[in-house]
């Protein structure tokens, strides 16, 4: 009987010892979807020739920075980077003191640029986020920020069209 209840014992306490090894092995962190890098989407660049014509917006040169550093990033440290980029393009908007820019066209992409990085930095705010829907909107951000430089390159290639061709002078030739 002695070598009975050994015997139970034994088995009772290497299954026990086998259960604490599952139990530490599920507690060891794994690569989530949160943790793996991305790299998103390069947005359009600011022509070179026009860089001069907005150089006195410097809240602009700040989030074109910040920018660029979420090209390559996580989820979860676009996550932790949202609120800083809400804050910069509040600043953004609230700055511009470029009057070629100050027309509502352009005025209206900065808002859904802005409202962009709104719906990122809400994000933080939800526990059950996905990693899909974090990078489908730095996505978004990526491409917004791409029309506003679109936009700002237009701009300034209409205005040197237009003072290319002096159009009083073919009229009054006429």
């Amino acid at each position: 009987m002695s070598r009975f209840l050994c015997i139970v014992a034994a088995l009772f306490f290497l299954v026990i010892s086998c259960k604490k090894e599952d139990e530490q092995k599920q507690e060891l962190p794994t690569a989530t979807e949160m943790n793996i890098s991305v790299k998103h989407t390069d947005y359009a660049k600011i022509d070179e020739k026009y860089i001069d014509e907005i150089k006195s917006w410097k809240e602009y040169f700040v989030v074109e920075d910040f920018l660029q550093e979420l090209q390559n990033t996580t989820p979860t440290e676009a996550l932790n980077n949202a609120l800083e980029l809400k804050t910069l393009t509040k600043q953004l908007k609230d700055s511009l003191n470029v009057e070629t820019l100050k027309t509502p066209a352009f005025k209206a992409r900065i808002r859904v640029f802005e409202n962009e990085t709104l719906r990122l930095a809400d994000m933080t705010f939800i526990p059950s986020i996905s990693a899909q829907q974090v990078n489908s909107q730095v996505e978004k951000i990526m491409l917004l920020f791409s029309s506003v430089n679109d936009k700002i390159n237009t701009v300034y290639t209409k205005k040197q069209f237009d003072s290319e061709i002096n159009l009083d002078s073919l009229f009054k030739n006429q």
